[in-house]
This record gives C-alpha cells, structure tokens and sequence, in this order.
C-alpha cells in the first residue's frame, strides 16, 4: 500500500515539475528577440532553399563516382556449347571467352574534369542561393523591425490624440469650444488607431515570410536600430568580394565543363583497345587462345562532342564576360542609391527633428490654455507626425539599400 502511494506520490509530483517548466520552456522559446545576426546564421542552416541546393551538390559529386572509375564498360563474358558428330564420333564442343574493352586514360581526365566542374557549379549555385536567401531575410527584416518602431510612434500617436480629445471634450463641456471640434478631435484619434492597426499587419506579413525563410513556428521578435546599417562600405572590400560573386563561379566553372566536353570528344577519335581470351573444347582438345580487339575511330570520332563543346564554350565565355560587366554596373548603382538614401536620412536627422518633441508639447499646451484651434493644433501635429514617419521610412530605404549593396558584392552569401 505503502508502495503504490510512494509510485502515485511520484507521479504527481513529475507532472506538477511538468506542468511548471513546460509553460517556462515555451515562454522562453518564445520570448526570444532575433537581431540580424540571428536572423543571417538562422538562414544560412535552416533556410529550405539552401538546404535544397547543398543536397544537390551531393548528386554532382555521384556523377564525379562514376567518372573517376576507370573503365566504363564491364567485361564480356560468353559461353557456347553444342555437340559435334563425325567420323571421329560424337562430342560435346565448349566455348568460354571473356573480354575486356580498356578506355583511354585521356578520355577518364576528361571526364574526371567535366564532373569537377560540375561540382563546382553546384557549390556555387548553394552560394548564390545563399545570396538570395539572404538579401531576402535581411530585408524582411528592417520590415519588420520597421513596422515594430512604427507602431511604438503610432502608440505615442495615440495618446497624444487621446489627450487632446480629452481636452477638446473638457473644453466643449466648458462652452469654450464648438461640437465640430469635438468630432474632428475623435476622428484624429480613429485614424491614428486605424494607422497602429495597419502597422501590425504589416509586421504580421514580414515577421510571416521571416519566419518562412527561417523555418520558425513560434512567435518571432526583431530587435536592432535601423540606424546600425548606416555605416560606410569598405570600398576595398567590395572590390575583392565582387570578384568572387558565385554567378561568376558558376560560369567559369560552366567554361571548364565545356572544355572538357571538347578534350573528350577529341579523345573519342582515338582507338579503343580491348583484351579477352579464350578457352574451347573441340573433339576432346583444349584450346586456349587470347585476343586483342581494336576498335577504328573511322565514323564516330567524337564530332558532336566536340561541335557542341566548342559552341558551348564561347557562349559561355561570352555571357562570363558580359556577367562581370553587369556585376560592377549592378554594384556601383546600388553603392550610388545606398549613398543617396543615406544623404536623405542625413537631412532629416539635421533639419527636421531637432527640436520637434519640444515644438510637439508647445502646440498641445497653446492648445489647451486657448491660444491656437483645434484645426490648427491637429495641422500642426499631423505634421510632426509626418516628419518622424519620413525618418522612419527614410530609414528603412537606406537599410534595405545596404542589403542590396551587400547583397549585389556578394558579402552576403
């Protein structure tokens, strides 16, 4: 008896520990604040496109097995049998033969050379996913984190507009103002709940492909400064990275792969060798005998190989080129919109909001003790509000042209 309350004693006491730490544990996953960094390491293991374009290597590197085994045709075995009747008597006639072709050892560095390329066209068609996967994360990102300094100024918003209706209420209960006052006060104050309510959808929609990208279920919150990406690049950096942008890699290995293909169709109009040999029985003798086959390269020389490999090789040599073109123009333009975008931030932070929250709490006293209208007040306020909303909004544009700068120089990958 004693026992079974002793084993129920521990039961209870299990699912009470369970009961506690449980909630703990998911409170804990879920209170968890992702900063970019997080978000950028998170992507690079988690993210199903690149984990996809690892796994396809792997298919590159089966095709690299086959190419290194040295011969490519297994042997050839043949047996014949049969019976034999002559003067001499009937006998039973055997044939056994085997036989083995031996491939060049010019066309296997060929195809040793194809297959490498190949793999690395794999490895970097992961990086250039990576890439992409990249720039897209960190922008839905500075959206989110974005939408998240939005909805703290609209809850400010909100209370400002609060106080002032509260006011224009105490003040129409007053007689010192008209009902039309009254009511322009609350529909300021409806617009600024309707703005909070729209921010939130759109930190639902990034936090939702964020979470996507990162294979996250449960909730997800950003953290950071929009202002942290406003740094200037390393020039010389951006240099070296570009050169090693995976777009480029992946046509130069392309160009090897092609070559290849030339050397093995060059390699085909060489002669085929082959050894075999051979046992039979006739009449009761035994005979052994071995072979050697050559096979004559006088029709199939490896032309379309060749042809193709040739044609292939200068398009792609052509698209390599016009590529890296493309890149520095594509970089250059992104380092000139990112410096414009933060010039943009530059003038605000210097000209428009010094001072604001100052002017911002002047008007609503001026307001309150009788010295400007309602009208005015709510003119002068929906323009403070403007102008931190420009500053917010000036921000995220020159974060999310930091991404594309970094992304385009391939720092991100």
């Amino acid at each position: 008896m004693r026992r079974s309350q002793s084993k129920t004693g521990w039961r209870s006491a299990v699912a009470v520990c369970a009961m506690v730490w449980l909630p703990a544990a998911n409170a804990a996953a879920q209170g968890r604040t992702w900063t970019l960094a997080d978000v950028v390491a998170r992507a690079r293991e988690q993210a199903p496109q690149i984990v996809s374009a690892r796994l396809a290597v792997e298919e590159a590197r089966g095709r690299l097995v086959g190419a290194s085994i040295r011969q490519q045709s297994n042997p050839d075995l043949n047996f014949q049998a049969g019976h034999r009747t002559g003067e001499r008597g009937r006998f039973v006639d055997l044939q056994v033969g085997v036989r083995q072709t031996l491939d060049p050892g010019s066309r296997r560095d060929a195809r040793i050379e194809g297959a490498t390329a190949l793999v690395e066209q794999g490895a970097a068609g992961v990086e250039e996913t990576t890439r992409v996967v990249l720039r897209q994360a960190a922008s839905a990102y500075y959206r989110a984190l974005h939408a998240t300094d939005r909805i703290q100024l609209l809850d400010r918003a909100r209370e400002l507009a609060a106080g002032v209706y509260n006011v224009a209420d105490r003040r129409f209960r007053a007689g010192d103002i008209a009902v039309l006052d009254v009511n322009l006060a609350r529909a300021a104050l409806a617009r600024t709940r309707a703005d909070r309510d729209a921010a939130g959808a759109a930190r639902a929609v990034a936090l939702g492909e964020l979470k996507q990208l990162l294979l996250i279920r449960d909730e997800l919150v950003v953290e950071g400064d929009l202002a942290a990406a406003l740094d200037d690049p390393e020039l010389a950096a951006l240099q070296r990275s570009v050169s090693e942008r995976p777009e480029l890699r992946a046509l130069e290995a392309a160009v090897r792969e092609a070559e290849a293909d030339v050397r093995l169709g060059q390699a085909s109009a060489k002669p085929v060798y082959g050894v075999g040999v051979q046992y039979s029985r006739e009449e009761g003798d035994h005979v052994i005998l071995g072979g050697l086959t050559i096979t004559l390269p006088t029709f199939m020389k490896g032309q379309e190989l060749g042809a193709v490999g040739t044609a292939r090789t200068t398009r792609l040599r052509a698209e390599l080129d016009a590529a890296r073109t493309r890149i520095q123009i594509e970089v250059q333009s992104a380092l000139d919109a990112y410096r414009e975008r933060r010039a943009a931030v530059r003038v605000l932070e210097a000209e428009a909001l010094p001072g604001l929250d100052e002017s911002d709490a002047l008007t609503t006293r001026s307001f309150d003790v009788g010295q400007i209208s309602l009208p005015d007040l709510l003119l002068v306020r929906r323009e403070f509000v403007d102008t931190r909303f420009h500053h917010l909004d000036a921000l995220l544009e020159a974060a999310l042209a930091r991404v594309n700068v970094d992304a385009s120089a391939a720092i991100l990958r």
